[in-house]
């Protein structure tokens, strides 16, 4: 059992210009050609799913028992990561308890540098309750770097609303804070909704508007909105992944309640379809994503660099595509090189933020090619 010590800083850097190594650039010829080589090869085996499914199954157990997070070394950014994927079950090595779970450590009072919250001071109008807060500490790789991360990171993990949360000598409720969150959205200054969406669609799949501070009221398609103002998505935080995470969310929470149509909501699936096509068009000749995430293709030299690309894109491609392409041979094919890379990084210390939405997009993956599930990927309340 090893212990994760990066703290993602340097790699992160790193990663948003597309790896420290050089990149490779292939001709397309060549590249296509390989590329159809491979999923032919690949097609023409009986059974290629299953094996797969199998390989990712144990691709998650390893990586869950091999690699040890401690409250001592660790921050909160890289702990939460870890719960992205893991959940409830992720460990965690404490000084005063031992080893724990994560999750129950951070929600039960445990200390964990970074992860700041405190209790609103007046109760909400909505609920009659107070709300929790969490300190926002924007691009930080120890404490909450964008608008509602946590509570996305609870959404994606399917952690329930009625999960209790220590705060000082008080508890509150994972609702209390859900609820908060929903009502502060016109406090948020850095205008980044793709986390709040995440949390909302996830925790009030039954509540496209809500009345917010300020009086009004306020609905995921606004934030859709302003999420498509940023049309440059290499300048955001992982390529615009987590962007384009929210707009997926938000766009099959609107499918599955028949919304009316308009154009802000045909732009958002148009972003999507377009962000998938380049995935696929843009991949190297032995099936890896692009480097340099949706602007064109790229390997890179060093692998640990293409796990914070390759996952990262690979965990949109397993939330956004269509149950019907999921066992095509090109996503496969992504899949098996993803493991690859994990296979061969298995002696080193990962970033968290690489490692883990690299392995919550296998999770995702994994289990819908064995359930045959809709696109709506999280569970709901």
């Amino acid at each position: 059992m090893r212990l994760q010590f990066t703290t993602g800083l340097l790699l992160a850097t790193c990663f948003l210009i597309g790896g420290c190594s050089p990149s490779v650039v292939e001709r397309d010829q060549s590249r296509h050609v390989a590329l159809q080589h491979l999923e032919a090869e690949l097609a023409s085996s009986q059974d290629y799913v299953s094996p797969l499914a199998e390989r990712i199954d144990a691709t998650l157990a390893r990586e869950l028992s091999d690699r040890q997070l401690d409250a001592r070394v660790n921050a909160a950014w890289q702990i939460m990561h870890g719960i992205i994927c893991y959940g409830q079950q992720l460990p965690l090595q404490t000084e005063e308890d031992g080893q724990v779970a994560a999750l129950d450590f951070a929600l039960n009072g445990g200390q964990i540098h970074g992860f700041e919250i405190t209790l609103a001071e007046t109760p909400l109008p909505t609920t009659g309750r107070q709300g929790i807060l969490a300190r926002l500490e924007p691009g930080s790789y120890i404490g909450q770097g964008h608008p509602d991360q946590w509570l996305a990171i609870f959404a994606m993990a399917g952690i329930p609303l009625e999960t209790e949360v220590r705060v000082g000598e008080q508890t509150a409720t994972l609702l209390d804070w859900a609820r908060q969150a929903q009502y502060d959205i016109p406090n948020n200054m850095v205008d980044e909704f793709s986390w709040t969406l995440i949390a909302l669609t996830h925790y009030f799949p039954n509540e496209p508007q809500w009345p917010v501070r300020g009086g009004g009221m306020l609905s995921w398609e606004q934030l859709v909105e302003a999420e498509l103002i940023y049309d440059n998505l290499d300048a955001s935080p992982c390529g615009g992944t987590h962007r384009l995470a929210g707009l997926v969310r938000a766009v099959q929470a609107k499918q599955r309640l028949g919304l009316p149509d308009s154009d802000v909501w045909q732009r958002a699936e148009s972003t999507i379809d377009s962000c998938i096509d380049s995935v696929k068009q843009h991949r190297g000749s032995n099936g890896a994503l692009s480097s340099y995430y949706f602007v064109r293709p790229s390997q890179s030299a060093d692998l640990v660099a293409e796990l914070a690309s390759s996952g990262h894109l690979f965990e949109f491609l397993a939330l956004a595509l269509p149950q019907a392409e999921l066992k095509e041979p090109w996503v496969a094919l992504s899949a098996t090189r993803l493991c690859d890379i994990l296979d061969a990084t298995t002696a080193v210390d990962l970033d968290c933020g690489a490692l883990y939405h690299a392995l919550h997009g296998l999770k995702i993956y994994g289990e819908r090619i064995q359930s045959g599930d809709t696109k709506d990927t999280t569970p709901h309340p």
